[in-house]
């Protein structure tokens, strides 16, 4: 059967046969529950401005998409525009015919023009030397994954890090008893349990947004985009305040693996100069894995996070490569060359669960 392509941009409509790539490539919802609605949520509503996508049709049939988000970041004091790369796809039947590298240079070269300075991602095994060989992405670390074990009996611990299925909903109880329990050094922290991120957040962020040198701007339109109103995804927003004033927050989630349900720290934004506001809600999250009897806590460290010394001191380590319930890839290709000293280097980056779009 001959195989006939070619190259077009998103029109409004195309929605509707992305998600059906979507589901008969990876063969499940491109959300939990529903695609359209998915779709909608993270390229339509998504706060930075702009659609990046290329498309491969043969005639009336999709078979091929490239498609990124573009993402405000802070890098070394100011703020720049990127993407992140993701739900990339071709059909199965149109495979080894060059329908990846053809969308993504299209689209490359479309991003540039339109200022974005590099683009990143989370790769997965099945792609991941097809970004590095084909579109000139360079790993820039093996995902910094940490875990603190809570609840482990023998029988789960030999099957550690296998695969990742499905979801559950953790004890609402469980994180309002939790709260509860955590009074601040000398009563003067106190933890609030919150349903959105208001003008507290934007103000938490200019106060921390150069604890790192490079990542996504935390600001309220784009925390309450991602774990507010994301369909079908339930997130816990926890906040630490002295007085008036917010020293922090903590956005988890709770997901099953088939070693047990595990809580990942999906964002983590504390101001330092609040001493033992992140400590306090590092407790917080571990108080909420032993009452939901999950076996372990998980955030994602990298080598200059400003929190990596304050989560190793609470058990959380380093987890090995060969132990990751699935192959997990930090990379980027920078089209800024003034700015690679600072893309492919570990140190600058502070990333979380929160920046993919997996959980």
């Amino acid at each position: 059967m001959e195989r006939n392509w070619n190259i077009k941009s998103y029109q409004p409509g195309d929605e509707n046969a992305i998600c059906a790539l979507f589901e008969r490539v990876f063969g499940k919802p491109m959300g939990k529950m529903e695609s359209l609605r998915h779709w909608r949520w993270e390229f339509l509503e998504n706060p930075t401005d702009g659609l990046f996508f290329k498309l491969a049709w043969d005639n009336e049939r999709l078979v091929g998409q490239y498609a990124v988000s573009p993402v405000q970041m802070y890098a070394d004091g100011r703020d720049i525009t990127a993407a992140l790369s993701h739900d990339t796809m071709t059909d199965p039947e149109y495979g080894g015919l060059g329908i990846f590298r053809a969308t993504a240079e299209t689209l490359y070269r479309e991003q540039t023009h339109a200022g974005q300075r590099f683009i990143y991602g989370f790769p997965n095994r099945n792609s991941i030397h097809g970004f590095i060989k084909y579109l000139k992405w360079q790993q820039i670390m093996p995902a910094p994954v940490h875990i603190r074990p809570v609840r482990i009996s023998k029988s789960i611990s030999r099957k550690i890090f296998h695969s990742a299925t499905g979801s559950s909903a953790a004890s609402e109880s469980a994180f309002q008893d939790a709260a509860s329990l955590l009074t601040g050094k000398s009563g003067k922290y106190k933890l609030h349990v919150e349903t959105e991120f208001g003008d507290w957040a934007d103000d938490l962020w200019m106060r921390c947004r150069n604890q790192h040198r490079l990542w996504a701007v935390r600001n309220k339109a784009y925390l309450n985009w991602r774990y507010v109103t994301k369909p079908e995804n339930k997130y816990h927003i926890v906040s630490i305040w002295q007085g008036f004033q917010p020293a922090g927050y903590v956005v988890i989630a709770c997901t099953n693996m088939n070693f047990g349900d595990t809580i990942f720290i999906m964002d983590f934004l504390v101001d330092l100069n609040f001493k033992y506001a992140a400590d306090l809600l590092i407790r917080y999250v571990v108080n909420v894995a032993k009452k939901n009897e999950c076996a372990f806590a998980s955030v994602l460290l990298t080598p200059g996070s400003k929190y990596l010394h304050i989560f190793r001191k609470k058990l959380f380590l380093p987890l090995p490569e060969r132990l990751f319930p699935q192959p997990l890839y930090f990379g980027a290709r920078c089209f800024d060359p003034s700015l690679n000293h600072l893309i492919f280097d570990p140190k600058a980056w502070s990333i979380s669960w929160g920046d993919n779009d997996v959980i």
